[in-house]
């Protein structure tokens, strides 16, 4: 069952390069959930898996370093998300890939994941960053 992923403006939070990032991240965990609905192969989706980690790493990094070049006083509670957030979908790639949990479990968890990251931390940030650039 793949879940309606759909680019809301609800993720973005009017930082260009923030909401350009939030776009491609909808777009992969997008990917993985309408594999889980084809029933790819567990090799291929692990591959999209892969992606999606790779990817949320570099955005966590480059998101870090705008907060560290503007001196936003929530960085070091925000970075802990993001390192936990790593943690967390490594853990559900293992489960998945050793038949612990299926590959739904894993884009809801993303998707759930993404949806409240966006809205809460990252809305704050992007609020921060608007006083900022005023």
């Amino acid at each position: 069952m793949a879940i309606d992923i759909q680019g809301d403006k609800k993720f973005e939070v009017g930082h260009p390069r923030l909401d350009h990032d939030h776009h491609i991240f909808l777009d992969l965990i997008r990917n993985v959930s309408q594999a889980s609905e084809r029933q790819e192969p567990k090799e291929w989706c692990m591959r999209l898996l892969r992606e999606v980690k790779k990817f949320a790493d570099f955005h966590f990094f480059s998101e870090e370093n705008i907060m560290l070049r503007t001196g936003y006083p929530d960085y070091a509670e925000h970075q802990q998300k993001h390192v936990e957030l790593l943690v967390r979908l490594e853990d559900r790639m293992d489960a998945y890939a050793s038949d612990r949990i299926n590959l739904d479990a894993v884009v809801v968890f993303m998707f759930d994941w993404f949806a409240m990251h966006t809205t809460q931390s990252d809305k704050k940030l992007g609020k921060y960053l608007e006083k900022e650039m005023s």
